[in-house]
């Protein structure tokens, strides 16, 4: 069972607006930040994106209302957390990112009008400060599909060695 976790802050990248000609017309995504928790068996995202506009005499920043996305259980394939860093000159380990969360689902559906979604794969940036907190809710949410995922086998080989009812 998932531990009460609190819910873990994500930023998504900046993404261009579905128009490759808006950042012409003057309008742009300048990213989006949101929070997401474990909740009635489905992975909830709540994020707004913040939008600019600007033309030779103003500058507007405004932001969207809060979209939730609701990605059931048994749509998730996988969810990991990472840290990229690299040796510099004398050898020394340096993190150059804040650390990411890659959720990968069965279904492209699955993350519909998440923006930065790439096909079936989403690429969260989390906080530094909340990357055990990461790592602990997205070891406990594997452990919560591998659960379930033996359940559906011992169920359905269950059935198979039932006798066929007359």
């Amino acid at each position: 069972m998932i531990l009460d976790l609190d819910a873990i802050p994500f930023f998504l990248d900046k993404d261009v607006t579905d128009d490759d000609y808006s950042l012409f017309r003057g309008e742009y995504s300048s990213g989006s930040s949101g929070i997401m928790r474990f909740e009635d068996g489905a992975l909830v995202m709540e994020f707004v994106t913040a939008k600019s506009e600007y033309s030779m005499t103003s500058y507007k920043q405004k932001r969207t209302d809060v979209q939730t996305r609701i990605i059931p259980l048994h749509l998730i394939q996988s969810i990991e957390c990472k840290r990229w860093r690299f040796r510099n000159n004398t050898g020394d380990w340096k993190h150059v990112w804040n650390p990411k969360m890659i959720i990968t689902t069965k279904s492209l559906k699955a993350l519909e009008g998440i923006p930065s979604a790439r096909g079936h794969e989403l690429m969260l940036t989390l906080e530094v400060r909340g990357l055990q907190t990461a790592r602990a809710f997205a070891a406990q949410l594997m452990a919560l599909l591998a659960e379930e995922r033996l359940q559906r086998i011992e169920s359905g080989s269950a059935q198979k060695h039932l006798p066929p009812s007359a």
